[in-house]
């Protein structure tokens, strides 16, 4: 049995954010974590900062970057979220963009849609940017911030298992494990039909994963300023 984070149930919460780096990571990553919270009450957005046109894959008839803002469109209506932002950087320019300035969109989507919790992906993933950018704008706006994660253990039979570059988190830094529900995210994965290829390895680390989803604080609700979104 995988060890248990110290809550099992999601924190309150009016209208959750997912920010991502590239359509695909709000499906596989955070794809069942948004399906629980939207069964919990919870109204759900989803953010991609970039087009995902760096992807190594493409099953389709299309180039990337005409193709994926569909995708994302029919992965968010099949999370049922509310609203739905893609960004127009270019995936490959992310790293060298100051995170101040990719910030500046999570930023403004917080305020129209009122988002009162960011949810993003970290486990020590090779790529961090967007648990960076959404604890930029966490912090701006005193937004707590929660993190997708897997515990050591469980990161450890992931890489043996699929070879994809993830340490997670000790067991004493991850907050909620969730039993979760998974036919949402199978239905929005998908929807990315120009990265079934990549999908084997995110379907090989869910497998490893079973019914569990584990979460941990990024920014803490007692670790934002004590100030106004305006």
């Amino acid at each position: 049995m995988w060890p248990s984070g110290t809550l099992g149930r999601l924190p309150d919460a009016k209208c959750v954010l997912a920010v991502v780096a590239r359509p695909g990571d709000e499906a596989c990553y955070l794809g069942a974590v948004l399906d629980a919270f939207r069964r919990a009450g919870s109204q759900v957005s989803v953010l991609a900062i970039s087009r995902g046109d760096a992807s190594p894959y493409n099953d389709s008839m299309e180039r990337l970057t005409s193709v994926r803002p569909f995708e994302f469109d029919a992965a968010a209506s099949a999370l049922r979220a509310s609203h739905c932002m893609l960004a127009d950087y270019p995936e490959a320019e992310l790293r060298r963009l100051p995170v101040a300035r990719l910030a500046e969109r999570v930023i403004r989507m917080v305020r129209e849609w009122n988002v009162d919790l960011l949810l993003t992906v970290d486990g020590r993933l090779g790529d961090r940017i967007a648990a960076c950018v959404a604890c930029h704008a966490g912090r701006e706006l005193a937004v707590p911030v929660l993190g997708w994660t897997l515990p050591h253990d469980v990161a450890k039979a992931v890489r043996e298992a699929t070879g994809l570059s993830v340490t997670g988190d000790a067991d004493l830094r991850i907050d909620f494990e969730l039993r979760v529900r998974r036919n949402a995210q199978q239905y929005a994965m998908r929807a990315h039909g120009s990265q079934a290829r990549g999908d084997c390895t995110q379907l090989a680390r869910l497998a490893v994963q079973g019914d569990r989803e584990w979460l941990r604080w990024l920014v803490p609700c007692g670790d934002v300023p004590e100030r106004g979104r305006a």
